[in-house]
């Protein structure tokens, strides 16, 4: 007798997300918006990956109750945002799904992360939306909402990557507080949908500190890093990292711009640093992912190829260097993250958007690279489920040029199962003129 999928769930036609929608109404506009839009489309990512009826109706109430009310007012009816202009996403949305493919033998697993948006945000209280993602988490860790959540490191490393509160915008200048989706300050907030309950991390950008510095953006995170206590910091086993991420800032023109660190205590948390540079080599590749020769892949052989077929299927019919006025996305990047105990891990992304002509493509990409590995033909299931997510929340969008729902493809090695991928997508709710990448 065939065994049940534990994620399989029989709800009928009244989805988790009709029954919540049936009985929960918002008093403010902005935020019933943000649940009839980015709230179906979480709902659908959520049965698409096999999420129990008892996971989605936990973590859609989550979602409605904590995050709906944090992401500003509707857009007005030109699309435009009606108070701060969210660097989340490339639409403007201040929220972003991903999908994350698993290894062999695992479901896909829902991400998401989003900017709080104050209530003043943009205004001379409050010019870089500075107070929302610190009054949210101390909310969410006053009422228990997330297990485990330890807001320690958060606050170290708030105080050491960021501005002061009271900084004034025009003190960045004209174009300085947002480049692309890489904002130069402000604090994001990522939840991992989990069996356990939401696992909560947080995003930090460190490039107005540096400017107040006069310094880079890795040299502000190397002296946050260095700031911990003793103990936290010699169990992290940074230094090899820090060592390689100066010298490929040297060979590569590599640059640092987004911090995350996991809100858990500091012997389970880990911090991942994100960088980027302009070039879509193997060889760029290959350095990044051994640390400059730091690491033996010996025992990742498998991955090391299916990463670097991931690579070229993406960026190989492109330029070895990404043209100087092209998008900042354009330039395919990597995060390392060290934890207590552990080595520092690489894990790859790029932008599909600047090399690749639509969604779709990006999608019969995906399908290509599992068909072709010897441990993906298990995934090419999740990859239709993922397709027939993003088929029911966007139609023929997905086959538009320029479509851009898709904005980033990332994926991590493993020892045994080959690439754990995972694709980023905005929801697109703010319909925006699209430029570049979108």
């Amino acid at each position: 007798m065939a065994t049940a999928n534990p994620r399989e769930s029989n709800i009928g036609t009244q989805t988790p997300f009709k029954i919540i929608s049936s009985e929960l109404h918002f008093r403010s506009d902005g935020a019933q918006f943000w649940w009839n839009t980015t709230g179906r489309m979480l709902a659908r990512l959520l049965q698409g990956a096999k999420y129990t009826a008892t996971e989605q109706y936990r973590e859609l109430f989550f979602y409605a109750l904590w995050v709906v009310p944090e992401l500003g007012p509707a857009p007005n009816t030109s699309g435009k945002p009606n108070a701060w202009p969210s660097v989340w996403s490339p639409s403007g949305t201040p929220i972003e799904f991903s999908w994350d493919f698993g290894i062999v033998g695992d479901e896909p697993m829902v991400r998401y992360s989003f900017e709080p948006i104050g209530k003043q945000a943009g205004t001379d209280e409050d010019p870089l939306n500075s107070h929302a993602a610190g009054d949210w988490s101390d909310r969410v860790h006053r009422q228990g909402m997330v297990p485990n959540l330890d807001l320690s490191w958060y606050r170290h490393f708030t105080a050491h990557l960021l501005p002061p509160t009271d900084t004034k915008r025009v003190q960045t200048g004209e174009g300085m507080v947002v480049e692309e989706i890489t904002p130069k300050a402000g604090t994001g907030v990522a939840i991992d949908v989990e069996a356990s309950g939401p696992v909560m991390k947080v995003y930090l950008f460190p490039g107005l500190r540096a400017l107040e510095l006069g310094i880079s953006n890795l040299e502000v995170v190397e002296r946050a890093i260095r700031s911990l206590p003793p103990d936290e910091l010699a169990a992290l086993q940074v230094e090899p990292l820090l060592s390689y991420l100066h010298e490929a800032t040297a060979r590569w023109g590599m640059e640092t711009g987004i911090v995350c660190i996991d809100c858990l205590k500091p012997g389970d948390a880990r911090i991942k640093i994100y960088v980027r540079a302009p070039y879509t080599t193997l060889d760029w590749l290959t350095d990044a992912i051994t640390l400059g020769g730091r690491m033996d892949l010996s025992e990742y052989a498998e991955a090391v190829q299916d990463l670097k077929y991931l690579w070229q299927a993406f960026l190989g019919c492109g330029s070895h260097v990404v043209p100087a006025d092209a998008p900042g996305r354009a330039r395919p990047g990597f995060y390392f993250t060290v934890g207590r105990g552990k080595p520092a891990s690489p894990k790859m992304y790029l932008s599909p958007g600047y090399y690749v002509k639509s969604d779709a493509e990006v999608i019969r990409r995906l399908r290509g690279f599992y068909t072709s590995r010897t441990t993906g033909c298990e995934k090419l299931r999740v990859v239709e489920e993922f397709a027939a997510a993003l088929k029911d929340t966007y139609g023929d969008w997905l086959e538009q040029s320029g479509s851009g729902t898709i904005f980033y493809v990332g994926a991590a090695m493993t020892k045994k199962h080959g690439l754990r991928v995972v694709t980023y997508h905005d929801p697109s709710v703010i319909d925006t003129k699209r430029q570049h990448l979108l």
